[in-house]
């Protein structure tokens, strides 16, 4: 296979790290500890109304859940929320695990879904940067989290209880895993548990860790050992929704999926095909692109018409390849879909805002010498950013709080 040329991909093995470097690494470490034990104590001491359906009924039985022994927590139920009664089926439990473990570590029942939700997203910043470097280097890499901070879809979702923040941190930690697999068995076992956490937190929704790997291997790390390990965690996988439908079944008395499929299912497909209906969907997604992802998106879309014009040649670099590829899978399989909503290509819009900070890292010469800035600083420069931002979505989610939809179906 052709090894293309340096500037386009940054991913040259790095030698054993330094004991300097290994310092470096537990000072970041300390430092985003640090930041999330402060956004974990935002979430306590400062109150905070639920205000979406999803999270006000997913903090509600995660409460609940909590009380109950973890035998149970295989078949939660609604508890009375909203009316409702008996099993919830929606979805897999796996959106309830945390936030309850974190209940009976002593957290109060109404800020643990927010304490689990900073974890996912500190997680899910981890991984973006680490897959960015991993093809398009350090520079770009701090560039992209701190431009996916900077997002509206991400302000928007800072404090929730829902599925879409572990989900992004799924496909994007499984992508970097799948990139890395070459290297040790253990980013192979990564790549599997990402696997689990998409199935388990969102279930069908999950695909869109599957859609994103085959554009990896297709359009970026088109060899044998890459496929391998995909088709290895997608078996594993399965056993493991087996080994659970099998432990529901023993809990409940009656299938999980049974339900959950002919739920799913039938809500997504309950109008039939109509072509006309697909295209609408595909149009509506790609206008939440450009607000959700903005303004970074800009940026993409300038420089690659910029780059068609003249020929240079932009879609050399790999991670460029890889988000454009991802997210438009994502985006093509829900628009096959009845039912749509912002949040279900919640990854495409960080993939795409990270791929826009990638090329204003190649364009712009300030904005390299920006985030060229030692890592430790920027950590700081990040955690900063986040404790402001979380402060502020507090106050005006507290006292300016609106509901605006444009363009709602």
């Amino acid at each position: 296979m052709k090894k293309e040329k340096e500037g386009s991909e940054r991913n040259i093995d790095e030698p054993a790290p330094s004991p300097e470097e290994v310092r470096r690494k537990l000072r970041l470490f300390l430092i985003f500890a640090a930041l999330y034990l402060v956004l974990a104590a935002v979430a306590v001491v400062f109150p905070y109304e639920y205000r979406d359906s999803d999270s006000l009924a997913y903090q509600h039985i995660a409460r609940f859940l909590a009380e109950r022994p973890v035998a149970d927590w295989v078949r939660p139920e609604w508890w009375g929320h909203a009316g409702n009664q008996g099993l919830f089926r929606d979805h897999p439990p796996g959106i309830f695990w945390l936030p309850a473990a974190l209940i009976r570590l002593g957290v109060p029942g109404p800020s643990a879904p927010l304490a689990a939700n900073f974890l996912y997203l500190l997680l899910l910043l981890l991984a973006l940067h680490g897959l960015v470097r991993k093809f398009s280097g350090s520079v770009a890499a701090w560039s992209a989290v701190f431009a996916f901070v900077l997002t509206p879809i991400f302000i928007q979702y800072l404090m929730r209880a829902n599925h879409e923040l572990p989900l992004t941190l799924a496909v994007v930690a499984g992508l970097y895993a799948l990139s890395r697999c070459e290297d040790s068995l253990r980013w192979s076992a990564l790549y599997t548990a990402a696997l689990l956490l998409a199935v388990f937190i969102k279930g069908v929704s999950g695909l869109a860790l599957t859609l994103s790997s085959a554009a990896l291997w297709a359009f970026v790390l088109r060899n044998g050992r890459v496929l391998s390990v995909i088709a290895a965690g997608h078996l594993f996988a399965l056993a493991a929704v087996a080994g659970f439908e099998a432990l529901y079944r023993s809990a409940a008395g009656e299938s999980f999926l049974r339900f959950y499929l002919g739920f799913q299912g039938g809500k997504a497909v309950e109008a039939g095909f109509q072509p006309a209906k697909k295209v609408y969907n595909l149009v509506w997604y790609f206008a939440r692109i450009l607000w959700f992802a903005a303004p970074w998106v800009y940026f993409l879309a300038f420089h690659g018409l910029r780059s068609l014009r003249a020929r240079s040649g932009l879609l050399r670099d790999r991670f460029l390849r890889l988000s454009l590829a991802a997210s438009g899978a994502i985006v093509l399989f829900f628009s096959m879909f009845d039912r749509k909503a912002d949040r279900y290509i919640f990854p495409a819009y960080a993939l795409l805002a990270a791929a826009g900070a990638v090329v204003l890292e190649t364009r712009k010469p300030g904005w390299r010498r920006f985030f060229g800035k030692p890592p430790v600083r920027l950590a700081l420069c990040l955690c900063g950013l986040l404790i402001v931002l979380t402060l502020l979505r507090v106050y005006f989610h507290t006292y300016h709080y609106r509901f605006i939809r444009l363009w709602a179906q």
